[in-house]
């Protein structure tokens, strides 16, 4: 098991149930640049320090102080699928630039009863870097088509949810943009004066059916 847990691709932690480390492997020691031997057998959340420069409870332990998966600060957003606490976590003291790591935790169970917990630790900076050149790339979209200089309006198939409304169409009908984004059920039909599909709705059944 131990060799196992050495040669795991991601940062892995192991402590026992009294808080002392019992395996830190070699990804974990490319990741922190702390050796195995300087932290096994620690205790005293000894394993806080390369990531928070202090000594303090982290996700690897809730489930033996009974504190349950609570956000460390207001960026957090931890997720618990049965014994295991998923989050994406941002430590800016971890590195100069700080940096975004996925974490999950299950808990260790002999007989039954919690003996101990389990953490990997994932560098998720590429993929971080990826999401805000999705949200960039929706923005500068949503930007060109709110400039246009003829009506647009842009809905998600299907489900027919505003997703953007220009300022010509917010002039043309009298209804800005932040009343209709996000409108479902064919709001977006104020030439009609009732809910019903509009052309692009019409355009997208014939396709279906082709």
């Amino acid at each position: 098991m131990e060799e196992i847990i050495d040669f795991l691709p991601d940062a892995t932690l192991v402590i026992d149930r009294d808080g002392r480390v019992i395996a830190w492997n070699n990804a974990m020691e490319t990741l922190t640049g702390v050796p195995a031997e300087s932290m096994l057998g620690k205790g005293n959340f000894e394993y806080a320090l390369p990531f928070y420069k202090e000594r303090k409870p982290i996700l690897i332990d809730p489930h033996l102080h009974a504190t349950g998966p609570k956000s460390r600060n207001g960026n957090d957003s931890v997720q618990r699928i049965g014994d295991t606490l998923v989050v994406d976590i941002f430590i800016p003291d971890f590195r100069p630039a700080g940096v975004p790591l996925g974490q999950g935790k299950p808990a260790l169970r002999s007989a039954g009863n919690i003996s101990g917990s389990i953490e990997t630790v994932r560098d998720i900076t590429d993929r971080k870097r990826a999401e805000q050149e999705i949200v960039r790339s929706h923005r500068s979209l949503a930007d060109i088509i709110s400039f246009l200089p003829r009506c647009h309006v842009c809905h998600q198939p299907g489900k027919a949810f505003v997703i953007t409304w220009n300022k010509e169409m917010g002039n043309f009908t009298g209804i800005p943009a932040e009343s209709m984004v996000g409108k479902g059920d064919f709001e977006f039909s104020p030439f009609y004066r009732e809910r019903r599909p509009m052309l692009a709705n019409l355009i997208l059944k014939a396709r279906r059916l082709m």
